[in-house]
């Protein structure tokens, strides 16, 4: 393990092997930090912080510091990252407002110079978060979403799985997953095609997924009913990833608390013809 002279560490703070810690990094107790980690000059690691394995800490990152919240009150709250992540320069990821919750960072994240999670949000594996984007307090992100440049996201507001978010749009409402966001105001074009054949689904799923696009945002159906057709879809294929997609799919709209986007460039009329 190779620890710079001057490096400050809190002698609470337990650190495992092969890690990296360069100039000038502060490091408080206590802090319980993995094996084979790189941690660049000038980061700052705060205390009650979970460190994985493998992780990447660029220069000035400041990881579990006190929420942005003017009800916090202090208390033991923890932030936890996973294993794999690519943490960029002066990026914050804050900790949770009460104990009985946690800022949770899942594995093989990448997050861009400058990005922001706040206090009490939950990102899963494998997302890209890129430069300036913020996550407001009490966000969900799931699992390979790619978030582009310069996004704020509301707190409270949920990102499905697969699902990617344009520059510059502001979120307010949950994006279901597969979908594609662009745009200010932002629109749902459409599913994130490119993404979803990147992550190995095949043409037969991603054909399914774009007949629930249609039917969500180009039927003239409510979300109710559209809730009922997409069970129909279930009960209609026999291919189990397809199931597993709509399932997917409803469960995240079912349990909407602020509503999912529903607009879409409806101004261009498009038939099931033309979207598959």
């Amino acid at each position: 393990m190779a620890i710079h002279e001057t490096a400050i560490i809190d002698p609470r703070a337990q650190i495992g092997s092969d890690n990296e810690i360069g100039p000038h990094v502060v490091i408080e107790g206590p802090v319980h930090i993995g094996n084979g980690n790189i941690i660049e000059t000038g980061a700052i690691i705060k205390s009650s912080t979970v460190i994985g394995n493998n992780n990447h800490i660029h220069c000035y990152a400041l990881i579990g510091h006190d929420p942005q919240d003017v009800s916090f009150e202090g208390g033991d709250t923890r932030t936890v990252i996973g294993d794999g992540n690519i943490i960029r320069e002066f990026v914050t990821i804050h900790r949770a407002t009460s104990e009985e919750k946690t800022t949770t960072l899942g594995n093989n994240n990448y997050l861009m110079v400058s990005s922001h999670v706040a206090h009490d949000v939950i990102v899963g594996n494998n997302n890209f978060l890129a430069n300036y984007t913020a996550l407001s307090g009490h966000c969900i992100v799931g699992d390979r979403v790619f978030l582009s440049a310069y996004i704020g996201v509301h707190q409270f507001v949920r990102i499905g799985s697969y699902a990617m978010i344009g520059a510059l749009c502001k979120l307010t409402k949950d994006v279901p997953p597969y979908m594609m966001v662009a745009d200010t105001p932002p629109l749902v074009h459409g599913i994130n095609t490119v993404g979803l054949r990147r992550n190995g689904f095949s043409p037969e799923r991603r054909t399914q997924l774009k007949r629930s696009y249609v039917q969500l945002y180009r039927s003239g159906a409510n979300v109710t009913n559209s809730l009922v057709r997409l069970r129909e879809m279930v009960q209609e294929t026999e291919n189990p990833e397809v199931k597993n997609d709509f399932e997917l799919l409803i469960s995240f709209i079912e349990t909407s608390k602020r509503g999912i986007l529903l607009k879409s460039p409806k101004d261009k009329e498009t038939s099931l013809t033309d979207v598959l």
